[in-house]
């Protein structure tokens, strides 16, 4: 969804990064074994229960580095040694030819909850009800192809989905930072409007720029960091004042960005993966799927407030 600690540490280490697990000899020796003897231009010779075709998704040359993967794994639980990580990442069952299947599976649950809340907010507020509904239309539509991405990248990790999936979870976390600096300076219509245009422009450059070869994982870490917080902050600012005033739907906001905050923690702190399948950043994307619920409560709420506040303006008008 929308979060903006949560999405501030992306995936920092590309699959093609190296680690202890690849860098073995036992795996060195395993691929290269295996690519010799079974794989002939990228096709399967013989199909083993090791290494099913999978032609779809996966090569015979991905198989191998699969099979070589695990074998290693074993070799290190029996030596009694700490599971290791390969090319960066931690070693992951696939099912039915998933990569992460439990990534996947909480991303398609925060997709669900955008979609749900999305649903709930187009039939209370339409698009041409305010101007300002426009915006959260864009915003629902900009999340929901984010998580869509993130669902592709899980599935299987390769250059062009890694990248849709870094472009897709960075448009989140400026979409969100744009979105607090229309709610907290909307009256200032000119500064408002400089700092969206130099958002949307610092996007495209940065996507362009992500695409443009080897994806530069720390200069994209700091770029989501930037934004998220200063986002995070205008919201807190905002939502603290407005609780004081006695707007109580601000309370959603500020529930939404202290939960984000703890359920960054999965990410900070790394682990080998529960049965396979569950490491830090796929139950990262679990405990994010209820948060949607809270954000767009708050900007349902906020809509009603401002149509409500909008009707008593007009109301009050004297007329001459």
């Amino acid at each position: 969804m929308v979060q903006t600690e949560i999405l501030l540490f992306l995936s920092l280490f590309s699959y093609g990064l190296c680690s202890e697990g690849d860098r073995s000899p036992y795996y060195q020796n395993c691929l290269r074994e295996c690519v010799k003897n079974r794989c002939t231009s990228g096709v399967v010779k013989k199909a083993t229960k090791d290494i099913p075709p999978i032609p779809a998704l996966w090569s015979c040359g991905d198989n191998c580095r699969y099979y070589c993967m695990f074998d290693t794994v074993d070799r290190f639980e029996e030596r009694g040694f700490q599971i290791p990580k390969f090319h960066g990442k931690w070693p992951i069952r696939r099912v039915f030819g998933i990569q992460e299947p439990a990534s996947v599976f909480g991303s398609i649950l925060n997709l669900v909850a955008n979609a749900y809340m999305y649903s709930k907010m187009r039939s209370k507020f339409p698009v041409r009800t305010m101007p300002v509904v426009l915006f959260w239309h864009a915003f629902a539509w900009i999340c929901m192809n984010a998580w869509v991405w993130s669902i592709v990248f899980h599935t299987r990790d390769v250059y062009f989905t890694e990248f849709m999936d870094y472009a897709g979870a960075l448009s989140m976390v400026m979409s969100l930072f744009v979105a607090a600096v229309i709610r907290a300076f909307y009256r200032a219509k000119k500064l408002v409007t400089v700092i969206i245009l130099a958002t949307l422009l610092y996007y495209a450059e940065h996507v362009r720029y992500l695409y443009s070869g080897r994806i530069d994982y720390d200069y994209n870490m700091h770029v989501n960091l930037f934004f998220g917080v200063v986002g995070s902050l205008i919201w807190i600012l905002w939502a603290g004042r407005e609780w004081a005033a006695g707007r109580r739907h601000a309370w959603w906001l500020l529930a939404f960005t202290a939960l984000s905050a703890a359920a960054l923690t999965l990410e900070v702190f790394d682990f080998p993966p529960k049965y396979y399948a569950w490491d830090a950043h796929a139950l990262w994307h679990l405990s994010t799927a209820p948060l949607p619920l809270l954000f767009y409560r708050f900007v349902i709420d906020d809509l009603n407030y401002i149509r409500t506040s909008s009707s008593i303006e007009k109301s009050n008008i004297k007329l001459p």
